[in-house]
This record gives structure tokens, sequence and C-alpha cells, in this order.
């Protein structure tokens, strides 16, 4: 019997590099950052053909659940085929961990390990190059995608190739993110792949490299037999990747050359060899005006101009509460930024002044002592909780659908430039009937107006922070 393909997609990394556009709480994974698709939409889109939607996979954190369900409901990919990480481990656990779950549904599977967050051209060639790794897979090896470098990157693990053998190669070594001086010498010699980070291999060849590589790995996964089981297991394990855990150590890899163009977009720099540029090397995204600027790289959200003067290889990210301005040679150390920012505990490294929720957004239009003014939009038959808020009230004012509100254990129903007014201490919901988005400016007062002053009673989204 043929073994069935199935997809493991990891959508649970932070994205650090893109800041200020990805946050924590909304990585760049979930970012519309090229065309209508969002990075993973695009990354499922991709395996038609290929993948089963019934046999996708994808695992995250369990604090992004929401989100994953929200953008994959036009896949048709079964709920329970989101796998939820209790907290990152990095990539070794999380494949294992699907490989243990699938292994019991088909101890044959071969599985197609892809990161969320990587943009391909030539999709037809992408799934020819897969279609190459499955056959190759079937026959026990551990395949991983190899690119051929088109510059001396300092940004990517980097793979030594062997020889060639029946349509793949033996792998010689894997490498680390090399300096600039190792990057030109890797760049010139043809033997040297970059790591794509894309792996297929049959589940069960990979749990027997894991028992042999990663034996405490291996014992934890074997007391997983069912979702039910992660939180318990989760905590005694060990974060390490499957680069320095298992690939760098087995005598069963092979590798499959990549033949379309692919960039996992790993920081500013990489999206801007994507867009278009003007006759001085300029790329926007935007409203967006320069005089005697070379290589200047602007993205914004938002409908602000930026202009700039006679400045040269910079890159330029401006959302509506934070700016970066930074050199294109620099873009990998965005990261270090972000972990500043967690140190200083700024929310900006978190989240954006418009909040994803999974009942909609809220947006933070402007913010005193004593006062803070939020545009709320909530999608088509959803709710907040039944709540109250010991030191706020709330005046909301609707601006577009009709809301239906419980306050007091009262129901009414508010229109368009109609206004409610909920106390402090009120038992109160609020409701969106329709098959239309409904819009609210809420004012609320008080002392302490921050999210955690909320005191639940009824809650459709238990993961919800609203």
């Amino acid at each position: 019997m043929t073994s069935m393909n199935y997809a493991v997609i990891l959508a649970g990394g932070v994205g650090s590099r893109f800041w200020p556009f990805s946050r924590e709480l909304e990585p760049k994974q979930f970012m519309q950052i090229i065309g209508q698709e969002s990075l993973l939409q695009a990354a499922i889109q991709r395996l038609k053909g290929v993948v089963d939607p019934a046999r996708t996979y994808i695992i995250t954190n369990k604090i992004y659940f929401y989100e994953v369900k929200a953008q994959i409901t036009k896949f048709r990919i079964p709920d329970k085929n989101i796998i939820l990480e209790p907290l990152g481990k990095n990539t070794a656990p999380a494949v294992g961990l699907c490989a243990k779950l699938i292994s019991h549904l088909d101890k044959d599977a071969v599985l197609l390990v892809l990161p969320s967050d990587h943009y391909i051209k030539n999709v037809e060639n992408f799934k020819k190059t897969l279609k190459k790794a499955i056959a190759c897979a079937r026959k026990d090896f551990l395949v991983t995608i190899g690119i051929k470098p088109s510059a001396p990157s300092t940004g990517y693990g980097y793979i030594k190739a062997g020889d060639r053998e029946n349509g793949h190669f033996v792998v010689d070594k894997f490498l680390e993110k090399p300096d600039l001086n190792k990057a030109k010498k890797y760049f010139k010699d043809k033997k040297f792949f970059w790591n794509s980070g894309m792996f297929i291999w049959k589940a069960s060849v990979f749990l027997e490299e894991a028992r042999k590589y990663l034996p405490k790995l291996y014992a934890n996964l074997q007391r997983i037999n069912s979702v039910n089981d992660i939180p318990k297991i989760w905590p005694g394990i060990e974060a390490i990747s499957v680069d320095y855990g298992i690939m760098e150590r087995s005598q069963r890899i092979a590798l499959i050359p990549a033949d379309f163009y692919w960039t996992d977009l790993g920081s500013w720099d990489a999206l801007a060899e994507i867009f278009p540029k003007d006759k001085r090397g300029n790329i926007s995204n935007s409203d967006t005006l320069n005089v005697d600027s070379h290589g200047v790289c602007v993205f914004a959200r938002g409908n602000r101009l930026v202009s700039t003067i006679g400045v040269n290889n910079m890159i330029i990210a401006d959302t509506p509460d934070a700016l970066l301005v930074c050199a294109r040679s620099r873009t990998q150390d965005v990261k270090q930024l972000v972990e500043k920012l967690k140190t200083l505990k700024r929310k900006e490294h978190q989240v954006h002044l418009t909040e994803r929720r999974p009942w909609g957004s809220f947006t933070v239009l402007q913010q005193g002592i004593g006062f803070k003014i939020k545009l709320i939009e909530l999608t088509p038959k959803k709710r907040f909780s039944l709540q109250r808020h010991k030191d706020r009230a709330e005046h909301w004012v609707v601006v577009s659908g009709l809301a239906k509100i419980t306050r007091a254990g009262k129901v009414s129903f508010v229109r368009s430039n109609e206004s409610v007014y909920i106390p402090k201490g009120s038992k109160h919901r609020l409701e969106n009937p329709l098959s239309i988005p409904l819009k609210i400016v809420e004012v609320q007062t008080g002392a302490y107006l921050e999210e955690d002053d909320i005191e639940r009673f009824e809650d459709d989204f238990k993961k919800e922070c609203r």
C-alpha cells in the first residue's frame, strides 16, 4: 500500500526580525506581506494537489489558536488538525509531536514539514520538487530541500552536499550561519546550498532517528497518545532544533535541490529583494517621496506620507505606534532591538494599536489620564464574554451595524448613531446579530483602564483576551 502524504506546517514563530510589522501576538506568518493571502495561507495554497486538506496539520502556540482557525477556514482543514504547543520548544519537539500523533493514524505516513513564513515563486516547480523529495523519503531517507545561493548571505545556514546518487545528493554536513568571509567561500563552491528548513520524511523514520539521537525527547513523545496528554508532558521537554538534534548527526540524509525562487523572509532586507525598484534602487509599498536617496526601502501601514532626503541603503518600516529606521546591512540585528523592548517591558514588542481578537479587533484611538477611546469591530454573529469592570465605566456609540446589548440582565438593540452607557460594576455583553461587521466607538473612563480589569461570567472564547 502506498504511504499517504501529510503536511506539517510550522506556524508558532514570532518573526521578531520583521518588527515593527510583526509583534509577539501578531507574527509575520499571519500577515499579508505579498499578495492577498497571509504567508500561512499561501503556504497551504501551494500544497494543492500534493496534500489533501484533511491531512494538513498546523502546529502553533496555543495563543494563536483562534487566528490560525480563522485563517484556515476557507481551506476546510479540520480544527482537530491544529496542534497546540503550550510553550515553544523549537522545531524538533514540534515535528516529533506531529510525527507521533500522525503515526497513530497512519504508520507509513510521509510528512512534508514546511515553515509557514516563506515566499516561493513558480509554484509548479515547487510541487515537482516536493514530489521528488517524497519519492526519496519513501526509500527511508530524511530529505532536505537545498537552495542554490544567489548571494553570499550570512542570514542562512548552509548544507555541504557530497556525491549525487539516484536523483539526490548525499549530505556531507550542515553548517551554521557563517560570517561574511565564509559565506563568500560557500557562494563560490557549487557543493554548498542554503538550508531551506523544508524537510520530507516518513514519520516512522524520523521517530527512529529521534530515538537514536534525542532519546529524552523520544521517551517523552512515547508518553503522548493524544492531544490531551500534551499539557502534562510538554514542560519536561527540552527545546532543540531539528538541525542540531538530528540532521547534523543522522546518516540517512538526502538533499534535493530546489528548482524555484525561495526566500524565508527572515529580515526586512530579504523582503526588499522581492519588490520592484525605481531607477535609484528605491522600493516602496506606500506613499513615499524621495529626494536624492538611493537604495531606500519604505514599508508603511497607514496613510502617512514618508519622505527622505539624501539617505542611502536604509530600511524604513512605519506603523501607527512605532517607526524603524535601519541600515540595510544591519537588518539581522532587529531581533536585538526587540529583545531590548521586552527587557523594557514596552508593549510595542507584543501588540499593535489595532489588536485582533477571536471576535474581531479593536484600535486604541487615544488615551490619557482617566480615559481611553477605542474603535471596536465585531465580526458577524460574534459576541464578547458576559463581563463587568471594577474600575471603569464604558460609553458605546454605534458607528455602523446593529448592536445587541445585554446590560444588567436586560437586552436592547442599538442602531447606528445611537449610544448606550455601561456603568462601572454592571454586568454586560456586546453582540453582533447581523451578517455584516458591527463597528462601535468605546469611551472608557475610570482610574484603571487596562485589559485585565475584566471579570468574565460566560465566555465563547476561553482563550480570548478581551
